[in-house]
């Protein structure tokens, strides 16, 4: 039963992954490691292409999203169960606790800092209850730009990633079903988080973004 209910929030959960630290992040230099504490993520100093004011290429919402950021993760945790009790599951509590924080260098380096636990609790059949804790911690980098093949404007744009790293990052799972724990660490992918490119709109203090193919959004705050 375990292995089986287990295997049914697999999809989800890495889904989430994508969403949040596993999402390109984290490179020394400029502006992006300052407020983050431990967002250096091991990109190289070399800034992306297509980023910065002077390039023209979207340099108001360059300047837009330079700085730092904190995601609203009870948002996120809302969205997570929302997406399991769409999956077939009946979700009775999907709450976030910690932080995630993102720092971006309009000159081309981005940074996230990982320091969050998700909490859902499932009601399963036969008056068993499961919760499952994900812990995501450390930090992921890569360099970033504006993907030239789409359009970068005022108040959106496409970001693209090189040299990502997430050495650092780390996902521990624990599912407890009436007081049987199981837990397991989630093997993240060197290479897959830095392919995908993130989509992300920015007004003001308000930053939306969102890794195409996911069915999550996170929202950042100043």
């Amino acid at each position: 039963m375990l292995s089986r209910t287990a295997a049914a929030l697999a999809l989800p959960v890495l889904a989430l992954l994508a969403l949040t630290g596993c999402t390109p992040g984290g490179g020394p230099g400029g502006g992006a490691d300052e407020g983050t504490g431990g967002a250096r993520g091991g990109a190289t100093d070399e800034p992306g292409d297509g980023t910065g004011s002077d390039s023209g290429l979207g340099p108001v919402l360059t300047d837009c999203v330079n700085g730092d950021w904190h995601a609203d993760l009870g948002d996120l945790a809302s969205q997570l169960g929302a997406q399991l009790a769409a999956g077939g599951l009946t979700v009775t509590g999907s709450t976030a606790s910690g932080t995630q924080d993102l720092a971006i260098d309009g000159e081309g380096f981005l940074g996230f800092a990982n320091a969050m636990t998700f909490t859902i609790s499932i009601e399963m059949s036969a008056g068993m209850a499961m919760t499952v804790t994900q812990t995501h911690s450390g930090a992921v980098g890569a360099n970033w730009a504006w993907d030239g093949s789409s359009d970068a404007v005022d108040t959106h744009g496409v970001m693209v990633f090189s040299d990502y790293n997430g050495s650092e990052y780390h996902v521990d799972n624990t599912v407890a079903i009436n007081g049987q724990a199981s837990s397991a660490s989630i093997p993240i992918p060197s290479t897959a988080a830095g392919d995908v490119p993130l989509e992300v709109s920015c007004t003001a203090d308000t930053l939306t973004t969102h890794p195409q193919g996911s069915p999550f959004t996170t929202r950042w705050h100043r």
